[in-house]
């Protein structure tokens, strides 16, 4: 009989399980936490601009005589980083169009099809996972990959993140099954408002607080809070809706870089445990976004080499190191570079995949999508810890080679923690209407992340004890665990405790 394959959420939830085990969970907290509290699966609904889309080589003959097009507008075509260009309404004005069964030249950009727009349906999700310790906590993601076997996971993997923490909050996620890179700017915020408008009922600062994710960001975030708060009589009340907004509208300090930054923090920990010179750290970083561009940053200035980048669209290495100030303003500031990847950057070499995953180096950090270091890739893997960044970046094959082969990890539950940590941060100044340096949040931060980390590594090595930061004696279970295991001992305590002091409502 052919063994059934584990789901992505099975998976995540082994962590879980062993945990539970250890500590003896009381089974029907087990059960409250097994699976989230509500699933929300819904449809959005907006119109599509109409679209001009590259012809193919094969059909270009057939148009080799097509006048070319003027549109005067300057801002009447938006390009897409597929190729693609959305047609706003205004090109139309004082435009010289010639167009043959659908198809235009554009002067220096070729020949393309017309595309009618219209009505488009788009499948969201939120899940809550749990709320006994506080409102449902977690970002938004846009992505053409999500499921709610995904969603569920990460909702649960806030849960477990913001009980480490310490914040007082539950986990959540949710978003929305779309390629942004297929969409314009308008697409997207209109996508934005509806998906807030189907969740009005379902959020709120004391009940569920959105905040970014994978391809949403502050302006996101923005738009959401808009949403919700429009028309609202004391709407200044009401922006600790969401986190991760600019600062210029109720954000903290420091949040932009807060996952980066606490991925730092964990790594000083591990090198100063192990005496190992962080300053001539080889680095290789999965994922350029916030969080692995952030992590690069803040490590380059404190003297380590990036020898290497990955995204989706390639990678790069310089074996001297990245200039990685050059390669941020390659991906964010180059109006040419509308995938913003890493690919094509002149200081670097474009290497393979798979030679980026084999580059030597000390430390690698997975910053990107969830199960991408597998058995296969960890076997590969010259570095002597892996820093999770991302949300589920190993697989459970991946992790029992990395145990084998005595590569440390820094499990995403404590790794990536400075983002909800300092997304707590921004709720309290926004529930206090106050502004907090960028000093004191940095301060805050690194207390919080190298207690708790401090707290995790204790449990891992059974050695119980009270310090100025942090007090393990109460969690350690009397046997040394795998750094994973030791994080969910954390947080099923902390999350039990309100159980066994509160009860059960009926």
């Amino acid at each position: 009989m052919r063994k059934e394959r584990k789901s992505f959420y099975d998976e995540a939830m082994e962590a879980f399980h062993r945990a539970a085990d250890l500590i003896r969970l009381n089974p029907r907290v087990r059960l409250e936490l097994e699976e989230p509290d509500f699933e929300h699966i819904f449809y959005v609904t907006i119109e599509l601009r109409d679209r001009l889309v590259p012809l193919g080589p094969e059909d270009e003959a057939s148009y080799r005589d097509l006048p070319a097009s003027s549109m005067q507008a300057a801002d009447a075509l938006e390009p897409l980083a597929n190729g693609s260009f959305v047609l706003h309404r205004r090109a139309l004005l004082d435009a010289d169009i010639t167009m043959r069964r659908g198809v235009i030249r554009i002067p220096g950009k070729g020949l393309f099809r017309f595309e009618k727009g219209g009505p488009r349906s788009f499948k969201a999700y939120r899940i809550q996972h749990n709320q006994a310790r506080g409102p449902y906590k977690g970002g938004v993601r846009y992505h053409k990959e999500v499921s709610l076997d995904l969603f569920k996971a990460l909702a649960a993997d806030m849960t477990w993140k913001t009980a480490i923490a310490e914040v007082p909050f539950g986990g959540a996620k949710g978003g929305i099954r779309v390629d942004p890179l297929q969409h314009s700017k308008e697409e997207l915020e209109h996508l934005t408002l509806r998906y807030m408008y189907k969740l009005k009922n379902l959020v709120g600062p004391y009940l569920d607080i959105p905040a970014p994710d994978v391809n949403t960001n502050g302006q996101i975030m923005a738009i959401m809070m808009r949403q919700y708060t429009d028309g609202e009589r004391e709407r200044h009340s009401m922006r600790g809706v969401v986190t991760g907004k600019d600062v210029r509208i109720g954000g903290s300090e420091g949040r932009v870089k807060a996952t980066g930054q606490g991925v730092v923090y964990c790594i000083e920990e591990w090198a100063r445990e192990r005496q190992f010179p962080l300053a001539s750290a080889r680095v290789i970083i999965q994922g350029f976004g916030n969080v692995g561009s952030w992590a690069a940053e803040i490590l380059a200035e404190k003297g380590c080499k990036i020898v290497a980048v990955n995204d989706a669209f390639g990678s790069v290495a310089n074996e001297a190191g990245l200039d990685v100030p050059a390669l941020v303003r390659w991906v964010y500031d180059n109006p040419e570079n509308l995938r913003r990847t890493v690919l094509g950057f002149p200081g670097a070499t474009a290497i393979s995949r798979e030679d980026f995953w084999a580059a030597p180096a000390d430390i690698a950090i997975p910053a990107a999508l969830g199960q991408q270091i597998d058995g296969r890739v960890a076997e590969v893997l010259k570095v002597r810890l892996v820093a999770e960044a991302a949300n589920g970046p190993t697989t459970a094959d991946g992790e029992r080679v990395l145990a084998s082969r005595k590569i440390d990890l820094i499990p995403d539950v404590i790794c990536n923690a400075g983002g909800v940590t300092v997304s707590y941060y921004e709720w309290l100044q926004n529930q206090r209407l106050e502004h907090w340096s960028e000093a004191e949040v940095d301060a805050r931060l690194e207390r919080a992340i190298k207690a708790n980390y401090g707290l995790i590594r204790d449990i891992a090595r059974d050695t119980p004890q009270k310090t100025a930061l942090h007090d393990s004696r109460s969690y350690c279970v009397g046997r040394k665990l795998d750094m994973r295991t030791a994080s969910m001992v954390l947080a099923l305590k902390r999350i039990a405790a309100h159980y066994e002091l509160e009860g059960f409502s009926q």
